[in-house]
């Protein structure tokens, strides 16, 4: 009889290839292309698989401009698409996951002083996080100048631009915790990532991220090829799929252990994503979205979308005067029910938090 999982994780089949640049995880050079991705006007890719540690991702690889020039032409794009009030409701729920993080760290006696969050977005994950830790001092790093002006101004943290990927020396050993919430799966070089993340970390600091399940990640692109044959749409930049024990190897090669690691939300595998093989599953095909024409043309558009932070947080449950209120709501709303070893490869985000040698 099939294992339940077997039928849930189907093997993604594919063409063995000689890569131009070899597995970001163990080295290989060799991988199963099994779909063609076009990210933007920039950079038309194959996904590939490493039949060595399953790791899955864009080869070649995107440079720096590609990376910061799509980055923000994303940002622009979805500001654009969700509109003001849908911001809004993001921030607060990103804060309510932070005050859940803030929580589960106090359970654990860990306190942290010394923040670092890489990619922050709004900022309001952090701004919970600072919520049930009042004496935190907080630094972002982003690419992003808006990201990072939205940070300063909205929160009053301090800022980095930089990309994760290269070292800037002044800041080592100053961090007693990095945050990379839905993060690595955009970098260049994620063995450099950690490697750096390690070297930011004080000794006994912690790392804590979420990334999606690279297995449902990626079905739609490799369902578009299995079809057509022809190129899918890129325009976030997903360029690694992470496989669940390898993610754990890296971390434990890159210098941490884990703290809590597992898989959650299973909504995407409960409708197929990640085994059905499917057209209705499959992802757009590319249009070759110009990225600069979409700047050049939208960017005044979003930045009139103004952010009122005492708006935002002007909530019955968010009160100092009694912080556990906020708490038992973020449990309510965010805390995942059922949870999963992420070598499974069943559902759709992986949350782990790691402790540094």
């Amino acid at each position: 009889m099939e294992n339940i999982f077997d039928k849930i994780t189907r093997v993604i089949e594919g063409e063995l290839i000689e890569r131009e640049a070899h597995c970001s995880i163990c080295d290989e050079g060799t991988g199963k292309k099994f779909a063609v991705v076009d990210y933007w006007n920039y950079r038309t890719a194959n996904l590939v698989l490493c039949p060595k540690c399953n790791h899955i991702q864009l080869d070649p690889m995107l440079n720096d401009e590609e990376t910061s020039k799509g980055c923000f032409a994303y940002y622009i794009e979805e500001s654009l698409r969700i509109g003001a009030t849908e911001q809004e409701k993001n921030c607060v729920r990103n804060f309510r996951r932070g005050v859940l993080f803030g929580y589960s760290l106090k359970h654990k006696k860990i306190t942290p002083h010394n923040v670092l969050e890489l990619g922050p977005g709004s900022g309001y994950f952090s701004a919970g996080l600072e919520f049930v830790f009042p004496e935190i001092e907080i630094t972002v790093m982003d690419v992003n100048d808006e990201v990072l002006k939205l940070n300063h101004d909205h929160h009053n943290y301090k800022t980095i631009n930089g990309f994760p990927d290269n070292l800037i020396a002044e800041h080592a050993g100053k961090f007693d915790l990095i945050i990379a919430r839905d993060i690595i799966e955009h970098v260049n070089d994620i063995s450099k990532v950690l490697s750096n993340v390690n070297q930011y970390l004080t000794p006994g600091g912690y790392f804590h991220f979420i990334t999606p399940n690279g297995h449902e990640d990626v079905w739609k692109h490799y369902l578009t090829y299995m079809y057509t044959h022809v190129e899918s749409e890129l325009l976030i930049n997903h360029v690694h799929y992470f496989d669940g024990k390898g993610l754990r190897d890296i971390l434990n090669k890159k210098g941490f252990s884990p703290v809590s690691y597992y898989a959650y939300n299973f909504k995407n595998t409960y409708h197929g994503i990640g085994w059905i093989k499917t057209r209705r599953l499959m992802n757009p095909l590319s249009q070759k979205v110009n990225a600069d024409l979409l700047i050049a043309e939208k960017a005044g558009e979003m930045a009139a979308i103004v952010l009122n932070k005492k708006n935002i947080l002007n909530k019955w449950y968010i009160t100092n005067r009694a912080k556990w209120i906020a708490y038992v709501y973020a449990i309510y709303h965010h805390a995942p029910i059922f949870r999963a070893d992420p070598g499974l490869k069943i559902g759709n985000e992986i949350y782990g938090l790691f402790k540094k040698n």
